[in-house]
């Protein structure tokens, strides 16, 4: 599972770089791609003199995460203050209870709450282990088979927070538009800083759809391996995306049985293309 997640990292910024460097050509792309950093977005485009940000997926996944704390018998954010996604995941999981349905009640969080980690924290904030000492790969590896048996599978918390949430998040990262290469180009809660649905308006072409009005999403409590040969695991917050309705627009277009390769010949077809001249 780990590698599994290393893999699509690595994809994601593969991705990135081969949309940028197909839109570059177009004169759409510009400034470079995110990478590994979480405080610009991906993909910066531009149209008649302005830019703004996109969110690039190369298929629907999780949408930001966070790292869950446990101390002294109960789940809480841990630091997030002063880190602006970290912060709009907080706002999300507040509206929604998130932490009375980790710690207390609620409909969602019930099977979660039939168990206690054996993965909790100190007063500082460090992990350590119910039992036996932490830097020890063998005591991890069974502290994460028995939190795995008592919080993976049925046992996740999961709540339905709606795609509106999605955008806002990544709003946070001065995008105002996502566009996922296996579904499509979408608006952010119908921003469209670029005025790129006026022009289509004028060619005759239907609007940009919105991604909270095209998509379902959840947060998500699990139990997540970062790395299966270390033994290395935390509890992670996420933010995931289902159901997404196809747009008719895509400015990255994945290719068929790829990953990361851009369509170009598709790409060079879209009429999106047109509303950015």
């Amino acid at each position: 599972m780990a590698k599994e997640t290393e893999e699509r990292t690595q994809e994601g910024f593969l991705y990135e770089e081969n949309a940028y460097n197909a839109l570059k050509g177009y004169g759409i792309s510009t400034g470079g791609t995110a990478g590994a950093s979480h405080d610009k977005p991906d993909l910066t485009i531009q149209a008649r003199g302005k830019k703004i940000g996109c969110e690039l997926k190369n298929s629907p996944t999780a949408a930001g995460s966070l790292v869950m704390k446990y101390f002294k018998g109960k789940w809480s954010y841990g630091d997030y203050k002063g880190e602006i996604e970290k912060e709009m995941l907080v706002s999300i999981a507040d509206k929604v209870n998130l932490l009375k349905e980790m710690n207390t009640s609620g409909p969602h969080g019930t099977a979660w709450r039939k168990s206690k980690p054996v993965l909790q924290n100190n007063q500082s904030g460090g992990k350590i282990l119910v039992v036996g000492d932490i830097s020890n790969i063998e005591n991890r590896r069974n502290a994460y088979k028995i939190d795995l048996d008592n919080f993976g599978g049925e046992n996740e918390l999961h709540i339905d927070v709606g795609s509106k949430a999605v955008c806002d998040y990544y709003l946070t990262k001065k995008c105002s538009y996502i566009c996922v290469g296996t579904h499509g180009f979408f608006t952010l809660n119908g921003k469209d800083v670029l005025g790129l649905n006026a022009r289509l308006k004028i060619l005759g072409y239907p609007p940009i759809p919105d991604f909270a009005k095209s998509s379902d999403t959840k947060i998500r409590m699990r139990c997540h391996l970062k790395s299966k040969s270390k033994a290395q695991y935390q509890w992670s917050l996420t933010l995931q995306f289902s159901n997404v309705q196809k747009s008719p627009y895509n400015i990255s277009p994945i290719k068929k049985g790829s990953k990361s390769d851009i369509d170009v010949a598709r790409l060079k077809k879209d009429p999106i293309l047109l509303a950015f001249r």
